[in-house]
């Protein structure tokens, strides 16, 4: 009778290491996608093979529009979408206000994602973030004039040295947004 009742203790035993070792698997996976979906929202650390998917000839795809606004830097903050389609362009509206987020912080994503956009989406013109009590407006021919042509987002060496590696510089930040962006509060 020993022997059996051991037996059944080793089976349980069993039972229970590959249990937790599935639960730990899952968690693990769970974290590392966390980690992965942190650093697609930072304008340094976005990956732009994420955003490859969602190039469009035109701007007017509000599926495509908004699932390439998730995937940008601030993607992770509530937000919505409006096509205005009479001037080709994108107002995305922030429930999140410019304090709550940060001045170097915003300033570095929105130059990432109105490049991104621009690069992207072949016919947008315009684009407005909007965020409560501020907006920032920029142009296809405002952000052409900063880097000569679009940067080529598929060519993800390019990408990184063109435009995001000179994100972590808060003087170049700071002289790229004043010159991309019109505000008005």
């Amino acid at each position: 009778m020993a022997k059996g009742h051991h037996g059944g203790t080793v089976l349980q035993l069993t039972v229970g290491l590959l249990c937790l070792g599935l639960v730990v698997g899952m968690i693990s996976q769970r974290i590392r996608q966390h980690i992965r979906d942190q650093a697609q929202w930072n304008a340094l650390t976005n990956d732009v093979t994420r955003l490859v998917p969602f190039q469009n000839a035109y701007v007017g795809d509000a599926s495509n529009d908004y699932n390439l606004s998730t995937q940008l830097p601030l993607g992770n903050i509530a937000h919505t979408i409006a096509i205005q389609p009479t001037h080709l362009g994108l107002e995305i509206r922030y429930q999140k206000s410019v304090g709550a987020i940060g001045a170097q912080t915003l300033r570095a994503s929105l130059v990432y994602n109105a490049t991104a956009d621009f690069s992207l989406i072949g016919n947008l013109s315009s684009i407005t973030f909007v965020f409560p009590g501020n907006s920032f407006h920029t142009t296809r021919a405002q952000v052409q004039s900063w880097y000569g042509s679009m940067p080529r987002l598929a060519n993800r060496s390019s990408w990184n040295r063109e435009v995001q590696q000179k994100l972590s510089g808060h003087r170049y930040v700071r002289r790229v947004f004043a010159t991309l962006f019109d505000r008005s509060e």
